[in-house]
């Protein structure tokens, strides 16, 4: 099924290049960097509809109108989503914001719950040597990491929302990443390919018994 977010005003935001200087740790810094919108200025928010993949004969995801809070669950258990295509079950949201040039901005809040371990919470799919140009998965060392690797890219994150921002300048190669507003890191993307963002969860081998993930205020810019 097909669904279109709701439309917001664009909020500005303002950095040389990439590069924006760390937030301190402070309450209020904290809900100022919630409030904000894109990370770098000159962006334009799109709004993509959207189709839900959920394993087959399987609810594994829920929308609250009232909160804008996506709830994705899914069992190690669960069938394949896509039989034959795949190497676990899904509950996601594809967006259908396709694109194969220029700049590309993901935006949301992200709470992963406590024990999720080898599922999938963000991507960029497309690449010219693999199907995907980013995946970040939820590991049991409380973190999120560059695909299965040890490559931490930021802990702790279970039970507390963070703000998620993954930048795709696709001339350049590369994805950069950011949360709370404090860059992180950049990675390779794996060549020129039709991109698009998915969220949610998607399990891989050995993933933990049950993981839940709760996202809420997504957002989609290009420029």
């Amino acid at each position: 099924m097909d669904h279109a977010p709701s439309r917001r005003a664009v909020l500005g935001g303002t950095m040389a290049g990439l590069a924006v200087p760390l937030l301190g740790g402070a309450p209020a810094a904290r809900a100022a960097a919630q409030a904000a919108g894109p990370i770098g200025s000159g962006w334009t928010e799109i709004f993509p509809s959207y189709s839900v993949h959920q394993p087959p004969d399987r609810t594994r995801h829920t929308y609250d109108a009232a909160t804008g809070e996506h709830h994705f669950w899914l069992y190690d258990t669960d069938p394949s989503t896509f039989p034959g295509q795949d190497s676990g079950p899904r509950s996601e949201l594809r967006f259908h914001n396709d694109y194969t040039s220029g700049q590309a901005q993901f935006e949301c809040d992200m709470k992963i719950g406590a024990g999720a371990h080898r599922v999938c919470v963000m991507q960029v799919f497309g690449g010219a040597t693999s199907a995907t140009a980013f995946m970040t998965l939820a590991m049991n060392t409380d973190s999120i990491n560059y695909y299965d690797s040890t490559t931490q890219i930021y802990t702790p994150v279970y039970d507390s929302y963070l703000r998620l921002n993954v930048v795709h300048e696709t001339d350049l190669g590369k994805i950069h990443i950011f949360v709370n507003r404090q860059y992180r890191t950049s990675f390779n993307d794996r060549g020129a390919a039709t991109h698009y963002f998915k969220c949610g969860l998607y399990g891989r081998t050995d993933m933990s018994a049950r993981s839940d993930n709760h996202i809420k205020n997504i957002h989609i810019y290009r420029k």
